[in-house]
């Protein structure tokens, strides 16, 4: 009885069959990753209602923001994931995104598709744009390893200040004006919380 180990098909195809890098493979494996979330992202963008009561299936945990936040948050996590292939997940996503087709002729359906798809795809860009996500990827941490380890009174580093570098940058995308003493400040505030609940 041998072992049997499961890799992605695309890995395979790309190493075996093509014979190119890993790291391509990678990339097309981070681009249908990326994609599917872009789905999740859709509906807000698309969407003119209140935020209040939208929900994105892929990150819920994100911290404490204005709803008017969660949008630019969880956009630019996915930005930073994926980086300049954003727009190449964005247009994978349109074909994954379910659509709503009333056209009696099978030209009039693709025509009709063609054109919604290509104004998602025009309304998720120009949100980015207006969101300043473009090269959020770009983007340099407020504060670094050593301030956490120092407000957390930590000797070493570790999980807890990995955990904490996420909530930093979600907090920061959040805030995206705002200085490295108010970045401290808040996580001075949400670790008294925290530490008291405890």
């Amino acid at each position: 009885c041998g072992w049997i180990v499961q890799i992605p098909v695309v890995r395979y195809i790309f190493s075996s069959s093509l014979k190119l890098k890993s790291s391509d493979a990678e990339t097309v494996i981070n681009l249908h990753n990326a994609a599917e979330k872009f789905v999740s992202l859709i509906p807000l963008v698309l969407s003119n209602e209140d935020m209040q009561n939208a929900e994105v299936n892929w990150k819920r945990d994100i911290v404490d923001a204005p709803i008017s936040s969660k949008l630019r948050i969880q956009a630019g996590l996915l930005l930073r994931d994926i980086k300049d292939f954003w727009r190449a997940a964005l247009l994978l996503s349109t074909l994954l995104y379910p659509s709503e087709l009333e056209c009696p002729t099978r030209s009039a359906i693709e025509h009709f598709e063609l054109d919604k798809r290509r104004e998602i795809i025009m309304m998720i860009e120009k949100e980015v744009l207006t969101l300043g996500l473009e090269k959020v990827w770009e983007m340099k941490p407020l504060v670094n390893g050593k301030d956490i380890m120092s407000v957390l009174q930590l000797k070493t580093g570790g999980p807890l200040v990995s955990e904490w570098k996420q909530k930093l940058l979600e907090w920061q995308l959040a805030h995206p004006s705002a200085s490295a003493g108010e970045c401290i400040d808040w996580m001075k505030q949400t670790h008294s919380k925290r530490a008291k609940t405890e």
